[in-house]
């Protein structure tokens, strides 16, 4: 466990996690996806005040799997996280084959295990007052189109989920391509010292060109690919040149491929479309008897 502020605390397995200490209890901001860790960082919850709100910032296992084990007493999402909660585990029994995976030795801490979806959603913006602090819950489409980005005001801390990943390629398998960049600037131009990020260390704003940078990359390699004429499985078939970068870990194997090769056929289609979104989009309804 590190300790960013007073109140704020940060974890950097798979994904990077956090929670932040108020005189009437803790707020956590997703979890840990190894069983393990999990235990370990409820108890470092439980010493410093009961957990009252775990946020869920997006619906991809490593961001879900451990609301199980931390036992908070309300789980707040995005309504589209949760609408699609079930998507990337579809049940217990594939969340607990998923986590052996990454903790090998972790079938005792997997007896009873159940998922547990979010007890509460909002749509654009949420705020909590908890403790005499202030946090906003913004949706903030990009990674995932449901993705939560969490401003703790008075700490000057945001947590971006995978929004802002320094230590990671870019994942564009759930993603809202064009409005990712969007929320890129309305991150940036928070009043905040301090961004967690769902991949990698704390950061600071100069992170934000790099992060740019690397969806730039990846988006005109694929952009190049159908200038040229390829199909979007061709671009898919690819993927190794796209991503340069050998991340291949033996946990994830070829469910990264597979994941990968998901995010060229994303960005293929959303190529295909104005970044502004689809023509109905940027016009008025036809309204009836106006």
């Amino acid at each position: 466990m590190e300790q960013l502020t007073d109140s704020v605390f940060w974890m950097n397995t798979y994904p990077t996690f956090g929670m932040v200490v108020t005189s009437e209890g803790v707020i956590a901001i997703d979890g840990p996806m190894k069983p393990s860790d999990a235990v370990r960082w409820r108890e470092f919850i439980e010493s410093k005040g009961p957990l009252r709100y775990q946020i869920n910032t997006e619906h991809h296992q490593d961001h879900i799997a451990s609301n199980w084990y931390l036992k908070p007493e309300t789980i707040i999402s995005s309504e589209v996280t949760d609408a699609d909660f079930y998507k990337s585990l579809v049940n217990a029994a594939e969340a607990k084959e998923r986590m052996l995976q990454y903790d090998p030795d972790c079938t005792p801490l997997l007896e009873g295990y159940a998922l547990r979806p979010p007890d509460i959603t909002y749509r654009e913006r949420m705020t909590l007052r908890l403790g005499g602090k202030t946090f906003h819950l913004i949706c903030a489409p990009g990674h995932t189109r449901g993705q939560t980005v969490v401003h703790a005001v008075e700490d000057r801390v945001v947590f971006t989920a995978d929004n802002l990943t320094p230590a990671y390629n870019v994942a564009f398998h759930s993603a809202d391509v064009w409005k990712w960049f969007q929320s890129l600037g309305m991150l940036e131009s928070l009043d905040v010292d301090w961004y967690v990020p769902g991949h990698g260390d704390p950061c600071r704003r100069d992170e934000f060109p790099r992060q740019r940078e690397k969806m730039l990359d990846i988006i005109g390699k694929v952009r190049d690919l159908k200038d040229k004429g390829l199909g979007r499985e061709e671009a898919q078939d690819r993927v190794h040149e796209i991503y340069e970068t050998d991340l291949n870990s033996p946990k994830l194997g070829e469910r990264l491929t597979m994941l990968r090769r998901g995010g060229v056929g994303n960005i293929f289609d959303y190529l295909e479309e104005h970044p502004s979104g689809g023509l109905t989009d940027r016009t008025d309804p036809v309204w009836p008897n106006i």
